[in-house]
Formats: structure tokens, C-alpha cells, sequence
């Protein structure tokens, strides 16, 4: 259950919905950069699973008790969590705003919970961004069936090879899709081409955060 309702049809601010492939639901998101932050969370192997709007914190400014709703919870591989506020850089240049999230990081040290802001400076970086959204794409449409992670290990080892270079052996399209289901790694933060180079995963899951 969400702490508060998150989309609403007030404001002019931009507002919607992410077809999440991780979590098999839909995340609400209430800006245009919270929405290109969940691509990173999507992709990032380290990531289990998070959530919107995950809890009610309750922190003294020095003047009184507030409310704070954090943007996002974030479930790592090893179990511990992080709550994720999305600001832009802008938004933290107002006094007011870094007075407020220099309390509530206070608030969070203070209980010994993990709490970091990302600004579009660690969410937008490209080609990175760019590379998740077409993953993304590529991840939710409907194709053939893939070789599983035991199959792959078979065809290839651990042997690195351009995407070119597997894409003989399975298509590149199939490997394209591979990448965007985290059975091939690649480094990703890269521009994705044929030149690319690729590598079968090791494992269900490592621990990389790409925010």
C-alpha cells in the first residue's frame, strides 16, 4: 500500500504511469525525472525491487515535527533499503529546499536508515538514459523465445565477444533483448552498437546500481 495517493489531476506539474518489467505492475511517478529514474532502477541488477511513495517519515525541522513522503524505497540484493528523493538541480539551489532535505537526512542518520537525493546530473547521464529507454522498449515487445542463462553459459562461456559477433550465432536482435533482460551484461553506460562488447551474466543477479 502506498502512504498517499500519488497520481492526481492537480497541478501543472507532469504526472503518469511505468510499465514496470521488474515489478510486473505500474509505477506512479509525479515528474518528468522521477520517471527517467526508474529506468535506472529497472536496470540496475542490485536493485530487487522498489516502490513509490513507500512510507510516512515524521522529522523535526528544529521548529516543529513534519511530514516527508520519500520519492522511492529501494530494495537491494543484500535486503537493506534506501529511500530515494528526486530533485533537480534547480530545486536544490532554493535555500528553503536544502534546508528541508538537510533536516530529513539529519532525521534518517539520526535512525541509522540510508537516504541519498539524485539529481538529473546521476539520472540523466547519457548515453546511459538513452541506451535504458530503448531497452526498455525492446524488453516489453512480444518475439521468439530466448536461450536461458545455462544455455547461453554453453553456447558462449565466459568468453567476451562483440554484440556483432554473437549476433551471428543468435541474431542481434535476439541479443539486444538478452541485454534488456539481464542475460548478457554489457557495459551500458557506453553507446550500444554492434561494437559493443558482451559477455553472458554471471548469475541471476550482481550487485551493480546504476544510479
Amino acid at each position: 500500500m502506498l502512504s498517499r495517493k500519488v497520481v492526481t489531476r492537480r497541478g501543472r506539474q507532469f504526472r503518469g504511469y511505468f510499465p514496470s518489467y521488474k515489478l510486473g505492475r505500474m509505477v506512479a511517478w509525479e515528474s518528468l525525472l522521477e520517471r527517467d529514474a526508474l529506468y535506472l532502477f529497472e536496470f540496475s541488477p542490485g536493485v530487487v525491487s522498489y516502490r513509490e511513495q513507500p512510507t510516512l517519515i515524521q522529522y523535526s525541522d528544529g521548529e516543529r515535527i513534519r511530514d516527508y513522503y520519500p520519492d522511492f524505497e529501494l530494495v537491494l540484493e543484500d535486503e537493506s533499503r534506501v529511500h530515494v528523493e528526486v530533485k533537480s538541480s534547480a530545486q536544490l539551489s532554493k535555500p528553503k529546499v536544502r534546508a528541508k532535505l538537510l533536516a530529513i537526512a539529519r532525521h534518517y542518520e539520526r535512525k541509522g536508515l540510508r537516504f541519498r537525493i539524485a539529481t538529473e546530473r546521476e539520472i540523466r547521464r547519457e548515453p546511459l538514459l538513452t541506451n535504458l529507454r530503448s531497452l526498455s522498449y525492446v524488453r516489453g515487445r512480444p518475439g521468439h523465445s530466448l536461450p536461458t542463462g545455462p544455455e547461453l553459459t554453453r553456447a558462449f562461456g565466459a568468453r567476451a565477444l562483440r554484440l556483432d559477433e554473437m549476433g551471428t550465432v543468435l541474431g542481434e536482435d535476439a541479443v539486444v533483448r538478452l541485454i534488456a533482460i539481464g542475460r548478457i551484461g554489457c557495459d551500458l553506460t557506453k553507446p550500444l552498437g554492434a561494437d559493443t562488447t558482451v559477455a553472458v551474466s554471471e548469475g541471476e543477479h550482481h550487485a551493480t546500481i546504476l544510479l
